[in-house]
């Protein structure tokens, strides 16, 4: 899948890309409500909204993005606002928080350590950072976007010269099969759920870290899961067969060049033993010795 620098929650809807953003901020709303927020690096502002319909006492969105940070504003909840800042130098009027929530920000940004001190800057006390970071060793590598991707003991070691308590969540991708009674079948908001796994997975090994930080005792962090269409699934499909069928035919290609190379070089055998064998002649025996008679006696009278 292209890369792409933002996540759009009305272009991407139905995508194992919109249940990878989505799921961060569901989870992160069990763990902010009653609180005043930060949503550093807020985008469209699908998350701030969220944590406010969640429960969030107040959420505070900022972008760099003036664009992006004005279209928020203009559809903004109650309990959210927005503002445009660079998150390495928040303006003071923001105000300090209980919670802030940084998602997918840091790989974009050549002093990711900045950021961090920024953040840890705006939090109260016993504020807590929740920040995640795509896993270098596992995620897709050429994003043109990212600068530096945090593998999961970087991320626990800036957060670790911050922060007196920290603790890695893994959030991985998996491919899923439900069973639902016909009303939650067509529900799209938060159910609730048993969770079977099929899988095992390795810590280290996950598509993105989420670091939760603070100076105070860690919350609890229950699992979440976030279900989407099957549409990436067939996308992969897709591309895989076209990748096979892009392989098939440069197969052929290299078949016939190498047959048209076989060819061209049995004709090019056939060209040197016709010289072979005339050079071999009485003919072409006199023929060279007249030419180097030739030469010789031109070269005389040059000299």
């Amino acid at each position: 899948m292209r890369p792409v620098e933002r996540f759009d929650p009305e272009l991407m809807r139905g995508q194992l890309l919109e249940a990878e953003h989505l799921a961060r901020y569901r989870w992160a709303a069990e763990l902010v409500k009653g609180k005043r927020v930060l949503d550093a690096g807020c985008g469209t502002g699908y998350g701030s909204e969220l944590l406010a319909r969640e429960g969030a006492a107040e959420v505070v969105g900022v972008d760099v993005d003036e664009a992006v940070v004005e279209a928020a504003q203009r559809v903004a909840p109650d309990g959210a606002s927005f503002a445009t800042a660079d998150l390495r130098e928040l303006p003071p009027g923001l105000g300090d928080f209980d919670a802030v929530v940084c998602f997918e920000v840091l790989e974009h940004l050549d002093e990711p350590e900045t950021a961090l001190d920024a953040l840890a800057a705006v939090l109260r006390p016993d504020g807590l950072l929740v920040v995640s970071s795509p896993n270098r060793d596992v995620y897709p590598p050429g994003n043109p976007y990212h600068k530096h991707e945090f593998l999961p003991d970087e991320l626990a070691q800036a957060l670790a010269a911050r922060f007196a308590h920290v603790r890695l969540v893994r959030q991985h991708n998996w491919l899923a099969a439900a069973l639902f009674e016909d009303e939650d079948f067509a529900r799209l908001e938060a159910l609730p759920a048993a969770v079977a796994k099929a899988a095992p997975g390795d810590p280290g090994k996950e598509l993105y870290s989420v670091g939760l930080a603070s100076n105070a005792p860690l919350p609890p962090a229950p699992p979440l899961v976030m279900l989407t269409h099957t549409a990436d699934l067939k996308w992969w499909q897709e591309l895989l067969q076209g990748l096979r069928d892009e392989v098939d035919a440069k197969s052929r290609h290299v078949s016939d060049l190498e047959g048209w190379l076989e060819q061209r070089d049995a004709e090019l055998k056939e060209a040197f033993e016709m010289i072979h064998s005339m050079q071999a002649t009485r003919v072409w025996r006199l023929g060279a010795a007249y030419w180097n008679l030739r030469d010789r006696l031109l070269r005389r009278r040059l000299g």
